[in-house]
């Protein structure tokens, strides 16, 4: 058998793998039994009914969808920028501060969350959605990096020069002649950023007490009853969460076409 034929169908092996809990969980949320049962034995939308009215559920979205929010543009700010300063920094500075900005990644939740949670302590700032969404920021951030950087080392660099030969100001040649270009990879990062916030739950679960984010109403309701509205969340972000990672993904493979030489 050819190696390519195995690595094609090594890959459809681990696709066919990350995606079986989809194919439970869908059939799942559509059941009208009073407990979690696959196959179910009857469809309706009984629990999706139940999510949309409940206000514990829906509560814990909305304060999921402020704090995303707010994380979202703190982190789409300012990962941008540090992409762009990444990218005119000299050449031998350029992987280490790349790694510096993406550190996060490689980081554990748990320990991020304790030093944040010690932080907020020392502030006075437990319980607050503000000081939440910068935490989620920070562990956002480096994923708009990596969008925004491979999209600015696309960008020709003489076009921005050109307006400032022109007489473009520092702030009015980048407005002109950098940013539209990257106007979708700054979209798809901030579409992956606000995911990253709104399914985080460990750095929540140290700073929320009085409060919960919808992550959270879920972990409490599967350790104290497992009721199958948690099915009907889930389905719901399954789906939404697809539809926003193509359409992040189609805009960042339109930053790559138009940015194409």
């Amino acid at each position: 058998m050819k190696p390519s034929l195995l690595l094609t169908g090594y890959f459809w092996l681990i696709v066919a793998y990350m995606i079986f809990p989809v194919v439970i969980v869908i059939p799942v949320s559509f059941a009208s039994s009073e407990f979690l049962r696959f196959p179910p034995e009857d469809f309706g939308v009984r629990w999706y009914r139940a999510y949309f009215t409940d206000p514990i559920w829906i509560a814990a979205t909305i304060t999921s969808f402020r704090v995303a929010v707010l994380s979202t543009l703190i982190s789409t700010t300012c990962g941008t920028l540090a992409g762009l300063a990444i990218s005119r920094s000299p050449q031998r500075m350029q992987s280490p501060l790349t790694y510096a900005a993406t550190v996060p990644i490689v980081i554990p939740h748990i320990f991020i969350a304790l030093g944040v949670f010690i932080l907020a302590l020392r502030m006075n700032l437990t319980d607050s959605e503000i000081a939440l969404a910068f935490a989620h920021a920070a562990v956002a951030m480096p994923f708009v990096v990596l969008i925004t950087s491979a999209a600015i080392r696309q960008i020709d660099p003489t076009i921005e020069r050109a307006a400032r030969v022109l007489g473009a100001g520092p702030v009015r040649a980048f407005r002109v002649a950098t940013l539209p270009p990257l106007i979708p990879a700054i979209v798809a990062a901030a579409i992956f950023a606000f995911f990253v916030s709104f399914d985080e739950l460990i750095i929540a679960q140290f700073l929320m007490k009085g409060s919960e984010t919808l992550p959270m109403r879920i972990w409490a309701d599967l350790r104290l009853d497992i009721s199958p509205v948690v099915a009907a969340v889930s389905g719901l972000l399954i789906v939404v969460t697809t539809i926003a990672m193509a359409c992040a993904e189609i805009l960042r493979r339109r930053a790559v076409a138009t940015l194409a030489p």
